[in-house]
């Protein structure tokens, strides 16, 4: 009987270990979004947060030294699987602005726009399920010039 029970306890325990495997791969990076050959630039991360000071998402910008791209998304921190206003928007200087924004469950964008050799700023916005909090980030001087 104790054999069993401990055998019983270890097959549930890698039950659940399996189950966790898929919603951890699911967990969405700017570099997966964005796609190879998008790293991150300096000072391309801001938090989202709320005027309390509750983050509720990051907002990222990557470059793409080979095709000369920029690449903007937001990722929710909170009410993540649950649709809620998510935004981004990324501006290359002297272009006009890109930018996604709707009731998504886990992130906005990415968005795309050239810029080699142009400096840029970005924009996020989470909002919770119930509209009640909202929570806003990013840069909005132009940066990263080259």
């Amino acid at each position: 009987m104790i054999k069993f029970v401990k055998a019983g306890a270890l097959t549930l325990g890698a039950i659940t270990a399996v189950a966790l495997l898929p919603a951890a791969a699911e967990a969405a990076s700017p570099q997966s979004l964005c796609g190879a050959g998008y790293t991150p630039i300096r000072d391309g991360s801001r938090a989202i947060k709320t005027k309390s000071g509750e983050q509720l998402g990051v907002t990222y910008v990557l470059y793409n030294r080979r095709n000369g791209k920029n690449c903007a998304v937001t990722i929710k921190t909170k009410y993540i699987g649950k649709p809620s206003f998510t935004f981004v928007r990324l501006t290359v200087k002297g272009k006009p602005e890109v930018s996604e924004g709707d009731n998504f469950a886990k992130y906005a964008g990415p968005v795309y726009q050239s810029g080699r050799g142009r400096c840029v700023s970005y924009w996020g916005n989470v909002s919770s399920p119930d509209n009640k909090k909202s929570a806003y980030g990013g840069r909005l001087k132009f940066d990263n010039c080259g």
